[in-house]
C-alpha cells in the first residue's frame, strides 16, 4: 500500500490543563465508582439480536446528540461498553463529541455517564477546553487508549486515565465544564494524513488484536450511499499508523466492520424505517443477512469472551445498544 495512505501522529502538550485548579483527574476507575444514569434492559427489534438495552428517555429522544461508535470489554473485571455520540450544531454552536461509559455489571440495569471530549488549548490566564468536533463514527478501546474516528481527518487518541471531574454548580447542579458537563476527557493526540496525500475516510473503526499494545491492528471503513466505499486494515504504532490493504466489498451505506478469525462482519443501514443488514464472509464473497438488525445500526465491536458483536443505533426514539451472537452466523 502506498505510504501516501499512512497517518502521522501529533500529540498534545501534557502540561496543558495542569493549572486547572477546579478539575480533578479521576480516570476510568473513578468514573465507574459513581452511580450514573440508569439504562434499561429491553427487547430490541431484529431477528439476529440476542440482548440489548436502551438509554434513559432524554437520551433516547434528543435531537442534539446522535450515537455512533462502540467498544466493549472489561475494566478491572467489570464488563463495560463505551459508545460515542456527535452533536448536531445548535444555533451555530458546535458541542463536538462525547462518550458514554456504561457499567454492565448488572445487565438488567446498566449505569452510565456522559463524558465530553475536549481539546486543551493555551489561553491567557491558563488552559481552555474546546469541544472536539468530529463525527465519532467509530471507536477503539485498548487498555488506556481510546481512538475516535475523525472521517477525513484520520482519528483522535484519548487516554481514559485522563478523565476529569469538575465540580457541580448552581441550582440544578450542572457541571462546570463546557455546556454543563461534569466529566471531560482531554485529547491526547491525533493521527492525520498528510495534506497532499490521497485519503481514506475513517467512518468507523474496530480492533482486531489486543495482545501487543505497541502495534495495534485495526480495521476501518468508509460510509457512502453510492460509489465504491472501502474497507481497510491498518497497524497503529506510537507515532504513526500504516494502512496495509484495502478492499471494495460493494456494500452501500456501511456503518461498522469487525474482522475475527478471518471472517469479516459488516453492518449497513437501511434508514429509520427498515431493519439494518448484516454481511458476513470475506470482502470478495459476502453473504447478506437482510433486515436482521434494528433500524439505524452504526459502529460494530467484537467481544471475544462472549462471542458477540455489539452495536448501537442512532435514530431518535429508536436508540438501543445490542448484541448479536456470532456462532449462528458462521456455523
Amino acid at each position: 500500500m502506498p505510504p501516501a495512505f499512512d497517518l502521522t501522529g501529533s500529540f498534545t502538550d501534557p502540561s496543558l490543563g495542569e493549572d486547572e485548579a477546579s478539575a480533578r483527574r479521576i480516570g476510568l476507575a473513578g468514573l465507574l465508582s459513581r452511580r450514573g444514569h440508569r439504562a434499561r434492559r429491553v427487547r430490541v427489534p431484529g431477528s439476529a439480536v440476542a440482548e440489548g438495552f436502551r438509554w434513559r428517555l432524554v437520551d433516547v429522544f434528543t435531537q442534539t446528540w446522535w450515537p455512533q461508535g462502540i467498544a466493549v470489554g472489561r475494566f478491572e473485571g467489570r464488563p463495560v461498553a463505551i459508545t460515542s455520540w456527535y452533536a448536531q450544531p445548535k444555533r451555530g454552536v458546535e458541542q463536538g463529541a462525547r462518550i458514554s461509559v456504561v457499567d454492565l455489571s448488572d445487565p438488567r440495569r446498566p449505569r452510565y455517564h456522559h463524558v465530553l471530549l475536549v481539546a486543551p488549548r493555551a489561553a491567557a490566564g491558563g488552559t481552555v477546553f474546546e469541544p472536539v468536533v468530529v463525527h465519532a463514527g467509530g471507536i477503539v478501546w485498548s487498555g488506556d487508549r481510546l481512538l475516535v474516528a475523525a472521517t477525513g481527518g484520520g482519528f483522535r487518541e484519548f487516554r481514559l486515565s485522563g478523565i476529569l471531574n469538575l465540580p457541580s454548580r448552581g441550582l440544578f447542579r450542572r457541571g462546570s465544564g463546557p455546556f454543563g458537563y461534569r466529566y471531560l476527557l482531554p485529547e491526547f493526540g491525533s493521527f492525520a494524513p498528510h495534506a497532499d496525500a490521497k485519503k481514506l475516510r475513517y467512518s468507523f473503526l474496530s480492533l482486531t488484536n489486543d495482545d501487543d499494545p505497541a502495534e495495534l491492528r485495526l480495521v476501518s471503513g468508509e460510509y457512502s450511499k453510492k460509489g465504491e466505499p472501502r474497507l481497510a486494515r491498518l497497524r497503529l504504532f506510537d507515532e504513526r499508523a500504516s494502512v496495509d490493504e484495502t478492499h471494495v466489498p460493494g456494500i452501500p451505506e456501511m456503518q461498522g466492520v469487525v474482522l475475527t478469525d478471518d471472517t469479516w462482519f459488516v453492518n449497513a443501514s437501511r434508514g429509520d424505517k427498515l431493519g439494518g443488514d448484516l454481511w458476513v464472509g470475506t470482502p470478495g464473497a459476502m453473504t447478506r443477512h437482510e433486515h436482521v438488525l434494528p433500524p439505524g445500526p452504526e459502529d460494530l465491536a467484537y467481544w471475544p469472551e462472549r462471542r458477540q458483536l455489539w452495536s448501537v443505533t442512532e435514530f431518535p426514539g429508536k436508540r438501543w445498544v445490542y448484541a448479536v451472537d456470532v456462532d449462528p452466523l458462521v456455523g
